[in-house]
C-alpha cells in the first residue's frame, strides 16, 4: 500500500484514505474512484461535509419511495391526520415524475425539471412549493438538502386567501361541460355545493349520508375534534345545493359497493382494495372512508371549461361575494362558512359598503328633496 502526500493510497483498483469520525475515532473511506485527481475531489467533498456538519446519512442511499414511507410513519404522531394525508399526497408526484430513485441522486437541476414538468401540468405555483417543502424536509432529515437549497428558487405566488369569484353564468358554463365526462361528477357537484354555501373542499369530501338532510333542505357540518353533532355548524341549502346533494346521494347508492348507512360517507374514497368492514378484500369503493383528493377531476373540467387555474377553493369566494353583493350582513354569512381571517373580513366589508352604495342610490330614482337642495349643497361648499 503506497501512499502519497495527498493521503490517498490504493485498496486494489480503487483509491481510499483515512478520516476522523466525530467521535475521533479513525476509519477508512472509499471513494469508488480510479483516477487520482477525482478521488481527491470525492475526499475533499467529503471532509468538508464532515466538518460542516452536512455529511449525508445513511438515508442519501434509501430510494424515494423508502423514504416516503418513512417519513409519514415518523409523522403519523407528530401531525394532524389531514396534515399527514396531504404531506403523503405532496409527496408522490416527484415519485411519479423523477421515478424511485436514490434520494442522494436528487440534485437541484432534478428539482428544477420536477417544478417545470408540474408546471407544464397546470399545477398552482403554491402547490409545486408545497411539494418541494415536504421533500426539503426529508433532505434535511437526510442531509442533502443544503446541496440543492442554494440553486433552488421556490416560485412566486399570490399572498393571498382570496380567490377569483365567478358569476352565475360562468357556474352555469361550468355546468354544461362537467355533464359531458362521468369522471367530473363529484368534483362538480362538490363544486356546485361550494358555490351556493360557501363549504370547504375538505368539509365537503367528509360530508356523512346522516349529515344530509333534504326534506329540510340542510347539512350538518360537524366540529373535526368530535363525532357526534355538539357544535355542528348548520348550513342551509338553496335549490342549486339540494339538487347537488340529492345527486351525490344517488350516485353514493350506485358505487359498488353502494354508500347507504347514516355513517357512510357522502363522497366515497376508491380503492384498489378493501381494508376493512363488510367489504373487506373486495375491490372498489370503500364507503367507510372519504375521498381525499379530485385534483386530477378539476383541473381537466377547470381546462376544458375555460378557467385554468381557478381554484376550488374560490367557489367559497364566490358564494360570500354573492352574499355580500345582495346585501346579506357578514355576521351571517360568517354562520354558513365558519372562520374567516381579518385580511378576509376587511376585504368583504370593503366589497359589501360598495353593495350598500348602490342600494341606497335605488332610491335616486323617486327622490324626496327637488334638485333646490343639491344647489344649496353647492353653495354651502362655496360658502
Amino acid at each position: 500500500m503506497s501512499r502519497k502526500r495527498d493521503g490517498l493510497y490504493r485498496r486494489g483498483n480503487i483509491f481510499a484514505f483515512r478520516f476522523k469520525d466525530p467521535d475521533g475515532l479513525w476509519r477508512e473511506k472509499q471513494t469508488g474512484k480510479r483516477d487520482r485527481q477525482e478521488a481527491k475531489d470525492f475526499r475533499d467533498d467529503f471532509l468538508r461535509d464532515l466538518q460542516s456538519g452536512t455529511l449525508p446519512t445513511h438515508m442519501a442511499e434509501w430510494t424515494s419511495e423508502q423514504a416516503r414511507t418513512w417519513w409519514l410513519e415518523f409523522r403519523k404522531p407528530r401531525v394532524a391526520t389531514p396534515t399527514l394525508a396531504a404531506e403523503g399526497y405532496r409527496l408522490k408526484p416527484m415519485i411519479r415524475i423523477l421515478g424511485n430513485v436514490r434520494l442522494k441522486q436528487i440534485t437541484h437541476l432534478e428539482l428544477d425539471n420536477y417544478v417545470t414538468k408540474r408546471l407544464d401540468e397546470g399545477i398552482a405555483p403554491w402547490s409545486i412549493n408545497k411539494e418541494v417543502l415536504t421533500w426539503s424536509m426529508i433532505l434535511r432529515k437526510a442531509k442533502l438538502w443544503r446541496r440543492v437549497e442554494d440553486d433552488y428558487k421556490p416560485l412566486k405566488t399570490k399572498v393571498s386567501d382570496i380567490g377569483r369569484a365567478l358569476s352565475r353564468g360562468e357556474l352555469r358554463h361550468l355546468a354544461a361541460v362537467a355533464v359531458t365526462d362521468k369522471a367530473w361528477e363529484a368534483a362538480f357537484y362538490g363544486s356546485v355545493l361550494a358555490a351556493n354555501t360557501g363549504l370547504r373542499g375538505g368539509e365537503i369530501k367528509k360530508l356523512r349520508i346522516g349529515s344530509v338532510d333534504l326534506e329540510n333542505r340542510r347539512l350538518k357540518i360537524r366540529r373535526a375534534d368530535t363525532k357526534s353533532d355538539a357544535g355542528a355548524r348548520i348550513v342551509e341549502l338553496n335549490q342549486g345545493a339540494t339538487e347537488a346533494a340529492a345527486r351525490l346521494l344517488m350516485r353514493a347508492r350506485d358505487l359498488k359497493p353502494p354508500a347507504t348507512e347514516p355513517a357512510h360517507y357522502l363522497m366515497p374514497k376508491h380503492l384498489s382494495r378493501i381494508s376493512r368492514g363488510t367489504h373487506k378484500g373486495e375491490r372498489g369503493y370503500d364507503p367507510n372512508q372519504h375521498q381525499h383528493y379530485w385534483d386530477t377531476a378539476w383541473h381537466s373540467l377547470t381546462e376544458e371549461a375555460g378557467f385554468p387555474g381557478l381554484r376550488f377553493h374560490d367557489l367559497r369566494h364566490t358564494f360570500i361575494t354573492d352574499m355580500v353583493e345582495r346585501g346579506v350582513p357578514l355576521g351571517v354569512i360568517q354562520t354558513f362558512v365558519g372562520h374567516m381571517s381579518n385580511r378576509m373580513v376587511r376585504h368583504y366589508t370593503h366589497v359589501s359598503s360598495g353593495a350598500a352604495r348602490k342600494a341606497v342610490e335605488l332610491l335616486d330614482s323617486d327622490p324626496i328633496l327637488t334638485p333646490t337642495a343639491q344647489n344649496l349643497e353647492q353653495k354651502v361648499y362655496r360658502a
